[in-house]
């Protein structure tokens, strides 16, 4: 079955015109099983065009072990008072989620992938050829797996989705250096992940802290409560007019502050972004996401 679904990735990339458009869902899920991140599989397609074959050792080559947990925790990490706040929010911050020698860890790990030292703050804005934006293509390391299988994580997604029937995503990690003179915000303005058509499928989004982030530092920001307005604003808009654009200056975010090791979600219903990082060293995140087995995006993006 799993090569079946392979198969269709590999004919998305190389056969567009023959791919089976309700199959992406199964691939990006085999994919994350694997742990393996997309952007590194149509990589490797669109450039090396290999046959099935080579696919298949490909893929075999690179497979990990994500579904192991170095530990697991049978008792809540979100408190009644946590999961309250998150009804009316939409997000919410698990302190702690990793040690400070993980934090010290991974953000090593991004400062030898960009060949930097942390002391060099000429070459934090020094641009790497995998980096775009704020993001680095940067998946695949030890640090970053470890984080990936943090208990407590895994716990507060399973508390909010209500299940333990889930898996993780593979994502990138985040290098958001101070701003200069000569240097400003390569971020995106307050967004949505997801296709805006109703109703949005439920599912949540995080990010993990690996340095101190203050509301100055490059916080990440939200509108908190618009997962419960955004049917009615949405409902609002003008025929015609595109309600991502309204959002910039309809809409006020706050920034979400936290100390190394915290771990934010959010529901992708909610507007959100990064910020311009006013302070004294590069603010650095990891990302990592959990989805419901069989979970299903929108098939019309809006």
């Amino acid at each position: 079955m799993e090569h079946q679904i392979l198969e269709q990735l590999w004919t998305r990339a190389l056969y567009p015109e023959k791919v089976n458009p309700e199959s992406w869902n199964q691939e990006l899920e085999t994919l994350y099983r694997y742990g393996i991140g997309i952007e590194e599989v149509m990589r490797y397609l669109y450039f090396e065009k290999p046959e099935l074959h080579q696919f298949y050792d490909w893929i075999a080559s690179r497979h990990t072990d994500t579904m192991s947990q170095s530990e697991t925790i049978t008792t809540a990490v979100l408190s009644e008072a946590d999961l309250q706040f998150w009804e009316e929010n939409g997000y919410l911050v698990l302190r702690n989620a990793i040690s400070e020698e993980d934090c010290k860890a991974t953000t090593q790990a991004i400062w030898d992938f960009l060949a930097l030292q942390p002391d060099d703050r000429d070459g934090w804005y020094r641009q790497h050829e995998e980096q775009r934006g704020l993001m680095l293509t940067f998946s695949d390391h030890p640090a970053l797996n470890k984080n990936r299988s943090s208990a407590r994580i895994r716990k507060a997604y399973e508390q909010l989705y209500g299940t333990d029937k889930i898996y993780k995503t593979i994502d990138k990690v985040s290098f958001n250096p101070p701003e200069t003179d000569s240097y400003h915000f390569l971020g995106s303005p307050l967004h949505w992940d997801v296709s805006l058509k109703q109703p949005i499928p439920f599912g949540l989004q995080g990010l993990l802290y690996l340095t101190d982030c203050g509301p100055e530092e490059g916080a990440f920001h939200c509108v908190p409560g618009f997962h419960r307005e955004i049917g009615n604003w949405l409902s609002g808009i003008p025929q015609g007019e595109n309600p991502r654009e309204i959002a910039l200056q309809a809409l006020q975010a706050i920034p979400v502050v936290g100390k190394a090791g915290d771990f934010v979600i959010w529901h992708q219903a909610l507007p959100h972004c990064a910020s311009a990082n006013h302070g004294t060293h590069p603010r650095m995140v990891q990302y990592l996401t959990y989805f419901p087995e069989q979970y299903e995006t929108a098939s019309e993006w809006l």
